[in-house]
């Protein structure tokens, strides 16, 4: 759908990057992101999601005594245009997942995730004392391949976790906005605020690349 003019001078800072404009925040509006981890990760990269206009973001998390209902009115009075709801599982995949496992808890939480959405785009970021960030654009390879982000053990939280939640929550956006050129599976790990990224490879015990499956 077509932004309205409110839409554009709501979005005026993002439309006019290069490689953003109309089209890209069409595909935010209309996109819907299914956002899970810790609440207090979660809450550190929502208010950026739903001020950059993803249209819907499906929250799944550890806690069974968060209040959605406070969440999503505050949300929706930063931006009309997106909204906010717990995960209600159904047939149809989310145009992407953004996972942040910033505890032991939220790794339990997202491990069987990365079964049920093994076909959808994935952005899973660690926290730990060694912060990383997996982008999964399609299968092969899939979440289950990226096995230095769900595997190993989570130990202490790193310094700069808050930083690493949010810049998967920017490689997310890019990701649902087709922002820049199609992107490779890669895992960006942190060294303090230093970055090196390294391309993922299908785990060959995988079954992601059979077809039907």
């Amino acid at each position: 759908m077509p932004l309205t003019s409110e839409q554009i001078e709501r979005y005026s800072r993002q439309i006019i990057v290069p490689g953003i404009g109309g089209i890209a925040q069409e595909r935010l509006l209309a996109s819907r992101l299914l956002l899970a981890g810790d609440m207090r990760d979660v809450e550190t990269v929502l208010s950026y999601l739903v001020g950059a206009g993803v249209g819907r973001i499906e929250v799944v998390c550890a806690r069974d005594d968060v209040d959605f209902s406070e969440i999503a009115s505050s949300m929706r009075a930063l931006n009309a245009d997106s909204h906010v709801t717990p995960f209600r599982d159904t047939p149809a995949a989310p145009d992407a997942v953004l996972a942040i496992a910033g505890s032991r808890s939220a790794l339990a939480l997202i491990a069987p995730l990365t079964t049920r959405f093994k076909r959808a785009p994935w952005v899973a970021a660690r926290l730990d004392d060694r912060p990383c960030i997996a982008v999964l654009p399609a299968p092969p390879p899939c979440p289950r391949c990226a096995r230095d982000v769900f595997v190993a053990a989570f130990r202490s939280r790193a310094e700069t976790a808050d930083a690493v939640a949010m810049a998967a929550a920017g490689e997310a956006l890019k990701m649902l906005a087709g922002y820049g050129e199609k992107p490779g599976p890669a895992l960006i790990e942190f060294d303090d605020y230093n970055s090196l990224s390294r391309e993922i490879l299908p785990d060959p015990g995988c079954d992601c690349g059979a077809k039907g499956t």
